[in-house]
Order: C-alpha cells, then sequence, then structure tokens
C-alpha cells in the first residue's frame, strides 16, 4: 500500500510541477507532513543530500523518500512516479510540436508560468534559509558564516557548483562542534 502510495503522490509531484526539482519543494513538503512520510528536518537533510549526489534532483529526492518508506520498492515507485508524467508529456509533444509551436495559447500560457515558477522558488530558498539558519528559533551562527564564505567565495571566484559543494563539504568539517 505504501509503495502506491509514493507513485501517487510523485506521480502528481511531477505532473504539477513547473521549472524542475526545487520547484517541487514546497509540493514535496506539503504531501511528506500531510501523509507523515517525513518529519521537517529529515525532509531538510534529504534535500541537502539530493542536491550534493549526481542526478537530477527531484529523481534523486523521491528516490531517497521511497527508499526510506518503502524500501527499494519504494524507490521504484517513487522514481517511476516522477518521471513518468515528464516523459508521457513529452512523448504527447514530440508527437504534435509542429501544431503546438505557433500556438498563441499555448505560447501565452508557457510565458504567464514562470513567474508562478519564480514565487515557488524563492519560496524554496526563504524555506531552506530560514530552516538552516535559524533552526527551531535559534540562530544557527556557524550555518550563517559558512552561509557568508560561500556567498564570497562564489562572488569573488565564480566557482561552479561541484566546487561550492566540495568546499561546503570540507568547510563544515571544519567548523565540527
Amino acid at each position: 500500500m505504501i509503495n502506491a502510495l509514493l507513485f501517487s503522490i510523485f506521480f502528481k509531484i511531477g505532473l504539477f510541477s513547473f521549472g524542475g526539482g526545487y520547484a517541487m519543494i514546497p509540493l514535496i513538503k506539503e504531501y511528506m507532513i500531510k501523509y507523515n512520510l517525513l518529519d521537517h528536518n529529515t525532509l531538510l537533510e534529504f534535500i541537502a543530500i539530493s542536491e550534493s549526489t549526481p542526478g537530477p534532483f527531484a529523481i534523486n529526492i523521491s528516490t531517497f523518500v521511497g527508499f526510506k518508506n518503502g524500501g527499494i520498492l519504494g524507490a521504484i515507485c517513487s522514481t517511476l512516479g516522477v518521471v513518468l508524467p515528464s516523459f508521457i508529456i513529452i512523448v504527447i509533444i514530440t508527437r504534435f510540436i509542429s501544431k503546438f509551436k505557433d500556438n498563441i495559447y499555448i505560447s501565452s500560457t508557457l510565458k504567464n508560468i514562470r513567474p508562478v515558477i519564480l514565487s515557488l522558488l524563492i519560496y524554496s530558498v526563504i524555506t531552506i534559509a530560514l530552516n538552516v539558519l535559524i533552526p527551531n528559533n535559534t540562530i544557527n551562527i556557524r550555518g550563517i558564516i559558512l552561509f557568508l564564505i560561500l556567498i564570497a567565495f562564489n562572488i569573488k571566484f565564480k566557482l561552479s557548483p561541484i566546487k561550492i559543494i566540495l568546499l561546503s563539504g570540507i568547510l563544515g568539517v571544519i567548523l565540527i562542534k
């Protein structure tokens, strides 16, 4: 039963999320809390792990959530659930692309979805920032220092995301309590 629930949840998330994995975070959070699949701290850990492991964020987080709740079969069901909607939509679009590409309604709809995607991304950034920098209403000084150091390095040296992740890991080890 849990595997069907995981597939259903991630199918909905995959179907209704535009803008990539980070735009999915509010939906993932809502469903994980609603169905008591993850607590808030575990979700934040999964977001961090999903970002730092190779591969698309949406696939990583769905796989981790599925594995935690349903083992290997849960991971497969969650991953298939998040991937299938995009796959089905792409198959349909490629079949009818010539009819869609000049349609004013389609292009207008896609253009007007952009602000929604931006708002979901900003919401995700604010939510994660507050939970990382001010967890449980206490200021995480080390987290703020790490954040500021990484922002400074990124601005000054224009580091690739891989180098930022590696640097954050090194600084995290240095700043261990």
